[in-house]
Order: structure tokens, then sequence, then C-alpha cells
């Protein structure tokens, strides 16, 4: 199933559910059945991380160059004169930063010779590190258990463990951790029927599902 329908599926639980709630806990059911429609996916390319996945490619296309450039500029600045070069500011090119410049360029070279899928898993992970830093700092554990799934979730393989009953408990816990830091009720439910549309949405397709793995590899799927 296509990620606007599932998102379209998600928005719809959201929606529904708003019905009864007060205009200001609105907008929580609305983005968290959303994310939690589309999140399933985020152990391949989806509308979540479309934004990772273009500078992944983007790292690909120009990184190289980049690298190289960074490189030669550090040590330029490194062995010669260049205090006629009123554009390059004395006081950042120290020596260690100067260093600095060149193992950033060895690294940008280095993740464009990755493929584009480990770039953006990688560059998933980075983003992950910051938010399970912010959420351990202010103790708050949705977002530490969210920033684990979405570092984790890409190095699994598509329709793998993001898609079983395993992940569908561990998203009802973070939700309800991220319920009782909003105050909103049923927040935790809703998110929750919101994942698991998810998956049901793709146990209607052919492919199915391997809900209960590693238990089994049983492929689940509804067909009509």
């Amino acid at each position: 199933m296509k990620g606007r329908t599932h998102l379209t599926i998600g928005l719809g639980i959201g929606a529904v559910a708003s019905v009864s709630q007060s205009l200001a806990t609105i907008p929580f059911f609305i983005v968290a059945s959303g994310i939690a429609s589309l999140a399933p996916d985020l152990d391949g390319n989806n509308l979540l991380n479309k934004r990772v996945t273009k500078t992944a490619q983007l790292i690909k296309k120009v990184g190289a160059f980049v690298g190289v450039l960074l490189m030669v500029l550090a040590l330029v600045t490194y062995f010669l004169d260049v205090k006629h070069l009123s554009f390059l500011n004395e006081q950042w090119f120290t020596e260690q930063n100067k260093l600095l410049l060149f193992g950033w360029g060895a690294v940008i070279i280095g993740l464009s010779l990755k493929s584009q899928e480990t770039l953006k898993n990688i560059l998933m992970g980075v983003l992950s590190i910051f938010l399970l830093y912010y959420g351990f700092t202010n103790e708050l554990w949705w977002l530490f258990m969210f920033a684990l799934y979405i570092g984790g979730a890409g190095w699994f393989p598509h329709r793998g463990l993001t898609h079983t009953i395993w992940a569908l408990a561990y998203w009802w816990y973070m939700s309800y951790l991220l319920q009782v830091s909003t105050g909103v009720d049923s927040l935790a439910l809703i998110s929750t029927i919101a994942y698991l549309s998810h998956i049901i949405g793709d146990m209607l397709t052919k492919k199915g599902v391997k809900f209960l793995y590693p238990l089994t590899n049983k492929v689940f799927r509804m067909r009509f």
C-alpha cells in the first residue's frame, strides 16, 4: 500500500477521534495518528524521511567534490601563508580548526562512497542521537523512545520488525508516555490504532507481513 494511502487512513482515524475532543487537543490526535500511520515504513523510504533521503542523494552527488575542496582548503591554509587572502578569517583558521576541516572533508568523502540507503540510515542515526540527548536531558521518555525507533528502523529489512506485534507494543508504550506528558486522554489508543492500520493495510497486499516475526516466518495476509 502506498504511503499517501496509509497517511490518508491515519489522518482519518485522527479526525474521527477528534470529533468528541476539545479544540486544543485536536492537533495532537491529527499529528500523532499521521506520524503513526507512516512510521512502520521508516524501514525504507517514505514521507517521514523524504528530506533525509534527498540529503543522502545530494551527498552522493556532490559529497566527494565538497570533501576534496575542504581538504584542499585545509592543506592550503596549513602549509601556505594566506594572510593576504582577506576572505579567510585568520582567527578562525587556527591550526586545530585546519585539522578539523581536513577531517570533515575526509568524513564527507567517506560518506559519499556509501550506498544511498546506508547513508540515509546514518543521517537518521545522527538525528536520533540529537533527539536522544534532548529527550534524556529533559526527561521526555516518549521522545527518547521515538529517537530509538527512527534511528534503528532503517537498519531492518523492509516490512520486517517494524511491521510486527512487538513494534506495535513498543509504539503503544511510547504513545502512552506521550499521553502522560501532554495530558491528552486516549492519545495512546488512537496513535496505536493508526499504527495498526498501516500493518493491516500491508496485510491486504500480496506480500503481506510477518506479524509475529521472529517467532515465526508465517506471512499474514488478508485476501478477499
